[in-house]
């Protein structure tokens, strides 16, 4: 993703600067384009991911099964809150959408019409690219984080 959101960044440096060339410009698309199919298919993978950990494993304790007798909080704790965190899958099939359309669509789309354009609205139309990729880059990040699983919270009987 970093050269990715870099090149469309650096194109759109370069045509703030009348500077703009179509190399640069379809490097954009493909790039982003290659970006966009390797997340879809990351989604995918991570979906059908099955993860075999339990509290046995995180434990080490192989025999019967490990729980806690007594919590260790009454309440939520900073580990819940920052690692123990879970996404709705209605909510996270909407943000999905809103990484593909900012992160992905938006800018090709841009960045195609930049071609037919001349150069001050081929700017604009860079600019605007380079802000809706990153707008949709920060989503997907957050997203990232959002649906990670994270062996400590199994202590919790989560």
């Amino acid at each position: 993703f970093s050269v990715m959101s870099g090149s469309v960044l650096l194109n759109a440096l370069l045509q703030a600067f009348a500077l703009g060339s179509t190399i640069v410009l379809t490097g954009c698309v493909l790039l982003t384009l290659l970006g966009w199919g390797w997340k879809l298919a990351t989604w995918r993978y991570n979906d059908r991911l099955e993860i075999p950990t339990n509290a046995n494993t995180a434990t080490g304790l192989a025999g019967g099964t490990v729980r806690s007798l007594e919590w260790p909080h009454t309440e939520e704790n900073y580990l819940l809150k920052e690692m123990g965190f879970r996404i709705a899958r209605k909510h996270r099939a909407r943000l999905r959408q809103i990484t593909q359309v900012l992160g992905f669509a938006l800018p090709v789309s841009l960045l195609i019409a930049a071609f037919t354009l001349p150069w001050p609205y081929a700017a604009v139309l860079s600019a605007l690219a380079t802000s809706a990729q990153f707008a949709g880059m920060l989503v997907e990040r957050w997203l990232f984080f959002a649906e990670a699983k994270h062996t400590v919270t199994l202590y919790y009987g989560r």
